[in-house]
């Protein structure tokens, strides 16, 4: 019987050996060879960290030049046409189509080639298959927030935008987790505060811009990881919940799928800029000129004037007050705002010049840090409501994070001016 048997097997084998081809070295092998690495705790985070470093890098060496030309050699000669043709015209005319549209609407459309890199980048990186990786890595240190890594996933979509990663909370099933993780998803700069930042940091510092961006991005993360601890062992004291997920293999990334995804962002961001962002403009011109032709007796200077004490607090004048209000409707609206108010408009002088002779850079530090930390957008705010299904959560989210915006920013002007940062 045992001889039978051991035939039997013999057999067996002799026709698996027929059947079954050994693989060559391919896509398998390669994806075990980088996971290696990609999931090694410590390789995987500094390779995590290295990517968006590289991120920033990129944005700011090939984007931000781009954006600069766009500005100079478009926006400002068409501003100085616009005045010059309409020299025999009303002069409110001028200024609507010079100051609001143009000053406004106009410079926001030029961070195009900024918004282009940066959603090239993360379309990269999802088409070849890292985010799951990225989610891997992050979930041992998620778990101090009493989160685990799917919630990285919706955190990180944050860099996008903060809408859908306030939505992609869905796939989170602990319902304190979900929470946490919307009520910490506005930390994440989305690419619009990332426009912002990406504008002035430049003006104010030069080439040490990409250095100071990469600190108040840090700031941002440290803060959503503080609070997010503070919220987990506080509020919020639910189970920790095991992270289970399918790894997919690597892939070669489709460049149709990327240009897709790049070309829908940007028009979803174009359309935002000629129909939302431009009413506001035109609104913030309108506050800015009336009654009298006048930006220091203006409706909108009577309106920054009332928020003095606040002003004062966070060392910024009324202009950028009002520019960080702007800010609720669109975070690009800041730009828009500022454009308006600093007279972007004005033949011979930029937006750039005139911000970097009119701010000491205290002030612009501490308005950069409120603009990265200030209260969600108004889409946001909306699609809290609901997912959260209550009021009372969204608005504790907007009132955390004005508390925690208005500390922050008065705090580094504080600081920025006992060591003499003035200007």
């Amino acid at each position: 019987m045992l001889d039978i048997a051991a035939g039997r097997y013999a057999w067996i084998e002799r026709m698996v050996r027929a059947a079954m081809k050994q693989p060559r070295l391919g896509q398998i092998s390669l994806t075990d060879r980088l996971d290696r690495y990609a999931l090694h705790p410590v390789w995987g985070l500094l390779l995590l960290l290295a990517v968006f470093a590289l991120i920033f890098v990129l944005t700011f060496k090939l984007a931000a030049p781009v954006q600069a030309w766009l500005e100079t050699g478009l926006i400002e000669p068409f501003s100085d046409w616009i005045h010059s043709s309409l020299s025999d015209a009303p002069t409110w005319l001028a200024s609507l189509l010079a100051d609001g549209v143009l000053g406004g609407a106009g410079t926001v459309m030029t961070f195009v080639p900024i918004l282009a890199v940066f959603f090239a980048a993360l379309a990269l990186l999802e088409d070849t298959g890292y985010f799951a990786r990225a989610a891997y890595v992050m979930d041992r240190y998620m778990h101090h927030l009493g989160l685990h890594g799917k919630s990285f996933l919706p955190l990180s979509l944050g860099f996008g935008c903060n809408v859908p990663a306030v939505m992609g909370a869905r796939v989170i099933d602990s319902p304190s987790g979900r929470l946490i993780t919307i009520l910490l998803v506005p930390f994440v700069p989305c690419s619009a505060r990332l426009l912002v930042l990406a504008f002035l940091t430049p003006i104010f510092f030069g080439e040490a811009a990409l250095s100071v961006a990469v600190a108040f991005v840090s700031v941002n993360l440290v803060l959503l990881t503080v609070t997010g601890i503070v919220l987990s062992h506080t509020l919020f004291r639910g189970q920790q919940a095991f992270f289970i997920m399918e790894m997919p293999l690597y892939h070669v990334p489709n460049g149709h799928t990327i240009a897709r995804f790049v070309w829908d962002n940007a028009w979803a961001f174009l359309r935002k800029a000629g129909s939302l962002i431009l009413i506001l403009s035109i609104l913030l011109w309108a506050l800015g000129y009336f009654p009298g032709a006048d930006l220091e007796t203006s409706y909108l200077a009577r309106l920054g004037h009332s928020l003095a004490p606040v002003g004062e607090l966070l060392g910024l004048d009324w202009r950028l007050l009002v520019a960080l209000l702007a800010s609720f409707i669109a975070k690009e609206n800041a730009i828009a705002a500022l454009g308006i108010l600093y007279g972007a408009g004005v033949p011979g002088d930029g937006l750039a010049a005139t911000l970097a002779a009119s701010i000491p850079t205290a002030s612009a530090l501490s308005f950069i840090a409120a603009t990265l930390l200030f209260i969600p957008c108004v889409a946001t705010c909306v699609v809290m409501r609901k997912e959260l299904g209550d009021w009372r959560w969204m608005l504790f989210a907007v009132t955390l994070h004005l508390v925690i915006a208005v500390a922050i920013a008065s705090l580094i002007y504080r600081v920025s001016s006992l060591l003499g940062i003035e200007s």
